[in-house]
């Protein structure tokens, strides 16, 4: 009889148990308390959840459980353990970035309703820094390290096994970092690609969610389940999902073009050299590798974010302190309050402009290859992390992952950006797919101190 201790969650992908579920090999309740049981040994350490509902979980597990043995199997996450971060709504749960009481949501935001209905058992929401507090998540390979933001409970939940996949969002940086910093892989999908009913607002026109996971093919698989329009949120695109199904075996080597300017000033040495020797690798493996240089104005883009992403922050963040009795307004939201509406709309105007230049990079490359993050996660708990690199790619709403770049002589990982055009989140995935096959996947860490 299959028990929990039997079943190895270290390295147990979404797409396996998925496919060990529909054989009937584990049932979703002994799955779930095999997850159960590696996160009571490393949560303690790790602390990666804000909020778990463990009761309700195993009582969808039976219920998943039955059904599969009924033959009766929802969709492809079926009996799938998932963490949410906070700012997602979920039925039933505390969403404290939206209420910092803590009371219930009503409602599934549209991502997790979908993860629901494809089978998803939500496990508990993971942490977030609330109101300028960092949380106290740690990294999984050094405990006094960072495991990056805003996403850190979801990036440190997946890299120590505690689930396989995990929602993340970004609006600068807060999905990708902590994927990298936390040794896994990471998805910002287009801009519209995946709805963001339920999902508390930072900003209207550079939220993206996000997925973090053990795999780019899990990635893909969820991917499928959660993206396509959502009549609750105009933002949308009209295409539906991609395809869940990477179709690994057919993906031939892609065509790379490693970024040469803009980023190396911004990049440490180190990471530097994790660049250089994956796309040696890459290239010997049969990829097309180039080099790239970015228009001179893309450095615009990271002049306008702080004046979209400030303006638009305080339209939300001043409404929630007008309901929350006049709290106290902070500094650079009662500056962006004094900016005036024609610098918006120019910042508006570059950014339109500085997509289509940067489009027209990818007519002879699949991806664009740089750093994540300047270096690995940094030391300390009071910063998240650098998200500089990030900015320009959530700025335009450019599909982006990360995948494996080594790790650092201190044993952090490094992480590698790969950027597609808008819209070829399915392609881009493909290329990670293959990159993620020549370079490799990290190993559980020991999650030592």
């Amino acid at each position: 009889m299959t028990t929990p201790s039997t079943i190895d969650v270290t390295d147990l992908t979404v797409t396996d148990a998925a496919q060990l579920i529909s054989s009937c090999a584990v049932t979703p309740i002994e799955l779930l308390d095999a997850y159960l049981a590696r996160l009571s040994a490393v949560e303690p350490r790790v602390q990666a959840w804000s909020h778990l509902d463990v009761g309700t979980a195993r009582a969808e597990a039976d219920r998943l459980s039955r059904e599969a043995a009924a033959g009766r199997i929802r969709g492809p996450l079926h009996g799938i353990p998932v963490g949410v971060k906070d700012e997602f709504h979920v039925a039933g749960m505390p969403n404290l970035m939206a209420d910092p009481k803590g009371r219930p949501q009503p409602e599934d935001a549209t991502a997790v309703a979908r993860l629901r209905a494809a089978g998803a058992i939500i496990l508990g929401k993971t942490h977030m820094p609330l109101d300028g507090r960092m949380p106290p998540t740690r990294n999984p390979w050094n405990l006094e390290h960072t495991a990056g933001g805003t996403s850190s409970g979801s990036g440190a939940a997946v890299a120590a096994r505690m689930v396989p996949i995990a929602l993340g969002e970004q609006t600068y940086g807060s999905n990708l970092r902590p994927a990298a910093y936390c040794g896994v892989d990471g998805l910002k999908p287009t801009f519209g690609r995946v709805s963001l009913f339920g999902c508390y607002p930072f900003s209207w026109s550079l939220d993206h969610v996000g997925l973090i996971g053990l795999t780019i093919q899990d990635i893909a698989l969820v991917l499928s389940v959660i993206a396509g329009p959502d009549p609750c949120d105009p933002r949308t695109l009209p295409e539906p999902a991609p395809p869940g199904d990477l179709s690994l075996s057919a993906i031939r080597p892609p065509r790379i073009g490693v970024v040469r300017n803009s980023y190396p000033e911004r990049t440490e040495q180190v990471m530097l050299e994790a660049i250089e020797r994956s796309t040696g690798r890459m290239q010997e493996a049969g990829a097309a590798v180039e080099d790239i240089v970015l228009p001179p104005e893309f450095e615009l883009l990271w002049t306008i974010q702080p004046v979209i992403g400030s303006s638009e922050a305080y339209t939300f963040h001043s409404r929630r302190r007008a309901g929350e009795g006049g709290a106290r307004t902070p500094a650079r939201d009662r500056v962006a309050s004094l900016l005036p509406a024609p610098y918006y709309l120019q910042a508006q105007r570059i950014r339109r402009m500085l997509s289509q230049k940067l489009q027209a990079l990818y007519t002879d490359v699949d991806a664009l290859l740089m750093a994540v993050a300047p270096g690995p996660a940094p030391k300390g708990l009071d910063s998240a992390g650098d998200p500089t690199l990030l900015v320009p790619w959530s700025d335009v709403g450019f599909p982006a992952i990360t995948v494996n770049g080594g790790l650092s002589p201190e044993g952090l990982p490094l992480g590698l950006q790969l950027v597609g055009a808008p819209v070829t989140d399915y392609e881009l995935l493909r290329t990670g797919a293959w990159s993620e096959q020549v370079l490799g996947r990290l190993p559980a860490p020991s999650i030592e101190t």
